[in-house]
């Protein structure tokens, strides 16, 4: 969620760089208490093996179909959406007294105001489709799908604890939930080509629960490690025919800044957590960006992999103008040539478009 963090890998969880502390970690609210509003938008969309199968018309001979069906491995594919805003909000000043000596050698007391609080607000909404194509035998194929979609409102808070060996934040984040979801399985005929059926969010009943984040981070000097819970209280949603349940997430990330305008960070996932993808149940992902963050714009660049999943590296990049207007790209490792073509073209891609300012 985010262009910053979808830009550098999806770190999030020590980026002080970022108005989007209320998504990857509540305690990086206080980190950096400065007031914040941003929005993005976008997708992802990544597809496997799934070319011949795109190629079949009503021309394509019975034997070629059947081939084709024959031959299908994990064929899949897979579209992400997200958008949100988010909006931070300075908290409570601190006033620490201080002791100092004068230039008569005096000894006074000197008091300094710091921000050592925050608050946030936000709303996310995302949603997953993910299909998946097997053979069932002749020019018969077997389709399963599943969807969801899924609002979060949070509102969340952060503390700074100042101390002579670091700043200690604490952070927790409260949030409606609203999920809708279906699974559906469904056979057809190859001849003419393939029927995909996108579930239909919007004629669904709507679920409600809530759920709860946790967050904490150091910071000694430039540096800063963060730990963050997320729906420690595993929110299910039930529905006449099924459930489903939202897996409590622990997520460790550190940054390093230096050199004045830059950040290096990185994250982890230190449990799985259900990916809603029918042909690898489960995801744990790892991330590395680099950021370069100037008055009048800003880059960055990063790295990431689903370590239990099938889709290889990930790359993306972003880049941000006068806080105004802010794109990202993502991209996949894998290729493949189209309709016999030389050319090659990703199997895996996304965009997202927002903005940032800060004040």
């Amino acid at each position: 969620m985010g262009n910053v963090s979808t830009s550098m890998g999806g770190v999030g969880v020590a980026l002080r760089n970022s108005a989007w502390g209320l998504y990857y970690n509540p305690a990086l609210l206080s980190s950096d208490p400065r007031s914040k509003f941003s929005f993005s938008g976008g997708f992802y969309f990544a597809r496997t093996n799934l070319n011949k199968i795109l190629e079949i018309t009503s021309d394509t001979q019975t034997s070629e179909i059947e081939q084709i069906l024959s031959n299908l491995q994990n064929s899949k594919a897979r579209l992400e959406t997200q958008m949100g805003v988010v909006a931070q909000i300075s908290g409570f000043v601190k006033t620490n007294m201080s002791t100092v000596e004068d230039e008569y050698g005096r000894v006074i007391s000197v008091s300094k105001e710091e921000k050592s609080s925050a608050f946030g607000i936000g709303a996310f909404a995302s949603s997953v489709v993910d299909i998946s194509i097997s053979n069932a035998g002749g020019v018969n194929y077997q389709a399963s799908s599943f969807g969801i979609a899924l609002m979060e409102v949070p509102i969340g808070y952060a503390y700074k604890l100042i101390t002579d060996f670091g700043d200690f934040n604490f952070g927790v984040a409260m949030k409606y939930l609203r999920v809708v979801f279906d699974h559906s399985a469904y056979k057809g005929n190859a001849y003419g080509g393939i029927d995909v059926r996108m579930p239909n969010f919007l004629s669904m009943s709507p679920l409600q629960n809530f759920g709860i984040d946790l967050g904490f981070l150091y910071s000694y000097s430039n540096f800063h490690i963060g730990l963050t819970a997320k729906n420690i209280n595993c929110p299910t949603f039930k529905n006449n025919n099924e459930k489903i349940q939202l897996d409590a997430r622990l997520r460790l990330g550190m940054s390093y800044e230096f050199a004045q305008h830059y950040v290096v960070a990185m994250d982890m996932d230190l449990l799985p957590y259900d990916s809603y993808s029918l042909a690898t149940p489960k995801s744990q992902y790892f991330g590395l960006g680099i950021m370069g963050d100037y008055t009048k714009f800003d880059f960055r660049f990063g790295l990431s992999m689903d370590m239990l999943g099938k889709d290889g590296l990930k790359m993306s990049a972003g880049l941000n103008a006068f806080g105004i207007l802010d794109i990202v790209g993502e991209i996949g490792t894998n290729f493949v040539k189209f309709n016999g073509s030389k050319l090659v073209a990703p199997t895996n891609f996304g965009f997202k478009i927002g903005s940032t300012f800060t004040f």
